[in-house]
């Protein structure tokens, strides 16, 4: 990242060293997803170093340039700061296409491993005997779909607060979390109860597929609602 798009023919290698710093400095606050990191990085090389080119053309020395231009751009903390709606929201619309997109999957193993299998699915016989189960889909999939569309090119359209994304993402994970709990619960239950009711070739998956998701699901509901960092800096 140091060398990145700093070859500018006008600077001098000492010059191009303080904004290759600076821009280290930005992105380790940044944290977040690693190809979003390297597209804000990207993007701030390119205005620090037109800014030391611009400083240049007033006949001031390429290192005096290079550090009137970080200057200009800020602390490379605050700098970072400043990006954490960016970083907030695509944490929440990835988590709420993630938990969308896994809805599915996670249906279709648990329908395979009862026996008989639910297919084609019966939704009514399905849910019937879980009515909390029912009630968290009614919870997750509305929160996750108004996280997506909050942070596509709807929401930009509506006024509304860059946190609203974060916490409809964090009520849809922890839904999701609440939800293969009592899959799993569900199917302890009955592998003691009535073994027999549950296809064990597809049974392993299901449990696999819903732990898996479960885990992930607790991640992201922390991330989004900010009990685990998204690692950009407090400014100074």
């Amino acid at each position: 990242m140091a060398d990145a798009g700093l070859t500018g023919p006008v600077l001098s290698p000492a010059a191009r060293q303080v904004l290759a710093t600076w821009l280290d400095q930005v992105g380790a606050a940044l944290g977040g997803p690693a190809r979003l990191r390297a597209r804000i990085v990207a993007e701030l090389d390119d205005g620090v170093r037109s800014a030391a080119e611009q400083h240049l053309t007033t006949g001031v020395d390429p290192l005096d340039a290079a550090r009137a231009a970080v200057a200009e751009f800020g602390d490379p903390d605050t700098v970072a700061a400043s990006f954490h709606g960016e970083l907030t929201a695509h944490l929440a619309r990835r988590s709420g296409t993630a938990l969308v997109g896994s809805g599915p999957l996670v249906g279709i193993v648990w329908l395979a491993a009862l026996v008989p299998p639910l297919w084609p699915p019966r939704p009514a016989e399905l849910l019937g005997p879980h009515p909390l189960y029912l009630a968290v889909l009614a919870v997750a999939v509305p929160a996750a779909l108004v996280a997506i569309t909050l942070t596509g090119p709807l929401g930009h359209r509506l006024a509304h607060h860059p946190a609203h994304a974060a916490r409809a993402a964090t009520l849809a994970a922890t839904a999701c979390v609440v939800g293969d709990a009592l899959l799993l619960t569900t199917f302890a239950h009955t592998a003691f109860a009535t073994p027999t009711a549950l296809s064990w070739p597809a049974a392993p998956l299901a449990i696999a597929v819903s732990a898996t998701r479960l885990v992930l699901a607790f991640r992201a509901a922390r991330r989004c609602s900010g009990g685990s960092p998204i690692r950009v800096a407090a400014p100074r």
